[in-house]
């Protein structure tokens, strides 16, 4: 079984890279994506560094893609959650482990209760895999949008109906934080299925 799950996820490794290189089309993006392409992975003992400081346990997948690349570089979107065909497709690149940490420094550093901010009504629309939280120390962004807006993080403080190591999203104006997977994988085989309907990557 773990043969099979390692050889899916390096399937949906190379085809992700296969993908950028069919859609980047722009000099300027493709001088960006051979830049992400001799990008080094991370040590085991990075990520090991890495999981002790926050006294969490990185799922295998997020680590085995770790290994890989190190992040994406700054403003090169490897990943599109959401619905190409609907056109609602957000690009965001992913953080090196280093910036993981800086940016955990400021952001969900602290815990901020969603009743802090929205009535009861409000937060009955928070996906019921989530913990009713605006800002959370259990969460840990991996990935952004130039800007800033919009962060993809790991959950591991998940409600009952989640999943640890799940992904989710917080989105800013108005501030609130969405479910996406289950799965680092996951949500890779959601960007995959929306970069091949795409024509090109846009910036």
């Amino acid at each position: 079984m773990a043969l099979e799950t390692n050889a899916r996820w390096n399937d949906l490794f190379d085809t992700l890279n296969e993908l950028l290189n069919e859609k980047v089309q722009d000099e300027e993006i493709r001088q960006l994506y051979e830049e992400y392409q001799h990008r080094k992975g991370a040590s085991e003992e990075t990520l090991i560094v890495l999981e002790e400081e926050f006294g969490v346990r990185l799922p295998k997948d997020f680590r085995a893609f770790y290994k890989r690349r190190d992040g994406s570089g700054y403003a090169f979107h490897v990943l599109y959650p959401g619905d190409a065909e609907r056109e609602e497709c957000t690009p965001f690149y992913l953080m090196s482990l280093e910036e993981i940490r800086e940016t955990k420094q400021y952001f969900c550093d602290v815990d901020e209760k969603l009743d802090e901010y929205y009535s009861a009504e409000e937060i009955s629309k928070l996906d019921p895999e989530i913990k009713p939280y605006l800002f959370h120390k259990e969460w840990i962004p991996f990935a952004t949008m130039a800007g800033g807006s919009l962060y993809l993080m790991l959950d591991f403080d998940p409600a009952e109906k989640g999943t640890y190591g799940q992904i989710i999203m917080y989105v800013h104006d108005p501030d609130f934080v969405y479910y996406l997977t289950d799965t680092f994988t996951e949500l890779l085989e959601v960007s995959n299925r929306n970069l091949k309907i795409m024509d090109e990557i846009e910036y």
